[in-house]
């Protein structure tokens, strides 16, 4: 049946449903996904239907909606308008304000006034948009906070109580005891990680006048190496990295300075899912944390949970149950 715009109606239970899930961002409250539903109960047809008035207009009196709705009348007329208002509904008025409906004489609706429910199959898809662009919110809303959680920790296991920061754990706390918008998640993770990152730079000290240190991916060196302990040293040459990371290469290429490329890794890892286990990749230095995350992408398709499986090359790698050489395979193409 047409919705009045070429397509196919859907179930008017399906569209109801797609309400449901965009109620927050429309900031609708319980109550008026109930009335919608019992003006929906009304209509004895499946789908919306604009070739036929009682395909589409619930013309069932306040107290009728009220009843069905188990709230007053007053509830009814102010949610009514409030559906209204966002365009989910709209009127189609008599003379005297009043609902009705003519029958023929084998009781089919030829005419009727009341509250018309076609904008529902007419914004359908504008609403399916709507749901998957909210999901896709609350989804990126659930990782920052899984990284500022991991992050927290990883702070707090790196600082003793002496050396801790009692106005950050506190704003932490408050901020994530509610629900932040994600610019107020993402100021969070940056402040967290400015303050691990002071503690990781201050660390290495006493290795700086034993070992050189590279920073990822150079293109002015032709050899990369680090030591980030007193057993372990790792030497690259560029094309090696190029030939084994192309995918992670590619994504650095724009990459305008060191701190940069640092950023950009980071937001790699997050889209990763590495979570506090991207913390542990880069205290093994700047080199492995370019190979294991060049190694990781290159994979990606492959590997079902990122998180352990970095977890399980961090910790072969440090108890030299894998030679960090292994990281340099390229994967066999199928």
């Amino acid at each position: 049946m047409s919705t009045g715009q070429g397509g196919i109606a859907e179930s008017k239970w399906q569209l109801l449903k797609t309400i449901e899930d965009i109620r927050e961002p429309l900031g609708l409250k319980g109550t008026s996904i109930s009335l919608l539903r019992a003006m929906i109960s009304f209509l004895r047809v499946d789908s919306i239907d604009a070739a036929r008035d009682d395909g589409h207009i619930c013309f069932a009196s306040n107290a009728s909606l009220a009843k069905r709705a188990h709230v007053s009348v007053q509830t009814v007329e102010r949610h009514i308008t409030k559906l209204v208002s966002l365009g989910l509904l709209s009127r189609r008025s008599s003379g005297n304000g009043k609902r009705w409906a003519r029958r023929d004489r084998h009781g089919n609706i030829v005419l009727a006034t009341g509250l018309s429910l076609l904008p529902l199959a007419k914004r359908y898809h504008e609403f399916l948009r709507m749901a998957q662009e909210h999901q896709d919110l609350k989804s990126e809303l659930a990782r920052l906070r899984d990284m500022c959680s991991a992050a927290l920790g990883d702070l707090k296991s790196r600082l003793s109580l002496s050396n801790w920061d009692e106005s950050l754990l506190t704003k932490a706390r408050n901020l994530l005891r509610r629900r932040p918008d994600k610019q107020a998640l993402s100021d969070l993770l940056s402040e967290i990680t400015v303050e691990i990152s002071k503690i990781s730079f201050e660390e290495p000290e006493d290795l700086r006048d034993t070992a050189p240190e590279i920073e990822g991916h150079k293109e002015t060196s032709k050899s990369q190496s680090v030591k980030e302990d007193t057993s372990l040293k790792v030497e690259v040459d560029q094309d090696q990295m190029e030939r084994a990371y192309p995918k992670l290469c590619l994504e650095l290429r724009f990459a305008k300075n060191q701190d940069d490329c640092r950023r950009l890794m980071d937001d790699l890892a997050g889209f990763l899912d590495l979570g506090n286990t991207w913390f542990a990749i880069k205290d093994l230095g700047p080199a492995l944390s370019f190979m294991i995350l060049g190694y990781l992408l290159e994979r990606t398709e492959t590997i079902s949970n990122h998180r352990g499986y970095a977890f399980r090359l961090v910790q072969d790698l440090t108890n030299k149950s894998l030679d960090w050489r292994t990281l340099l395979k390229r994967p066999r193409s199928n």
